[in-house]
């Protein structure tokens, strides 16, 4: 883990300060002092704040888009269509929404809403995650749905993209934890040793209870690939490249 840098992609563009970058184990010892890091060897890069305020939350979601510039992104199935190589997301202690009748997860969630129609073009630019440790956490989640209909003039095939919100009460339940969890599921897809333990984390209903919201994309925003292939979707499983839910 490397605190502060930039990450540098193959043609040489680098992307906003970060305040905690994640690197792969078997990044080069002899470049970890730059200040500059290679995309290929970033595993997770996160933004760091004492008090999460709403403009905070407009220059993540508009850095989550240069971010997934940078990164090696692959295409050919749901989940290298839909998911960055490059997990991101916003830590912060605490919230500015702490006046009398304030209602601040409210507040963030119509923020995250606001800025992902304004800054995302793509479902692979969406933040991962935002983790406020004393109130909650938002995670993106994608979906692939053929034959959707909202029975409100929306029917087709559609990708949907979202933020999955869970503040659940439970003993157990802690943001962090939740956070944690969420980072060691997606390293799983790219390193073995930690995948038992997340099955592990899986039975244990760390996330506890949701609620969410999603945004439909169009079926052509899917790589040519994939939709040749969309036969082999299927409903759950994990560490499975053809599910069609992508988190």
């Amino acid at each position: 883990m490397v605190i502060k840098g930039r990450i540098l992609s193959a043609s040489v563009e680098t992307s906003p300060q970060v305040d905690v970058i994640v690197l792969s184990p078997d990044y080069p010892k002899n470049m970890l002092n730059c200040k500059e890091y290679l995309s290929g060897g970033v595993v997770a890069a996160f933004e760091c704040k004492t008090t999460l305020r709403r403009k905070h939350i407009e220059e993540f979601v508009e850095h989550s888009r240069k971010i997934e510039k940078l990164a090696f992104n692959e295409n050919g199935t749901p989940r290298k269509d839909l998911q960055s190589k490059i997990y991101y997301g916003l830590l912060a202690h605490s919230h500015e929404g702490k006046k009398e009748n304030s209602n601040p997860k409210e507040i963030i969630e119509k923020a995250i809403w606001e800025y992902n129609k304004k800054y995302i073009t793509h479902p692979r630019e969406i933040p991962d995650i935002i983790c406020v440790a004393d109130l909650g956490v938002w995670k993106s989640q994608k979906m692939i749905v053929p034959n959707y209909d909202n029975v409100k003039g929306l029917k087709g095939n559609f990708v949907m993209s979202g933020y999955v919100a869970s503040d659940n009460k439970e003993e157990f339940f802690t943001p962090v934890g939740v956070c944690v969890f969420d980072l060691l599921q997606n390293i799983a897809w790219r390193y073995s040793s930690v995948r038992d333990i997340v099955t592990y984390m899986r039975k244990l209903n760390i996330f506890g209870n949701a609620r969410g919201y999603a945004r439909p994309w169009e079926w052509a925003i899917l790589s040519e690939e994939t939709r040749k292939n969309i036969y082999k979707l299927k409903n759950g499983g994990f560490l499975d490249e053809w599910s069609m839910v992508i988190d």
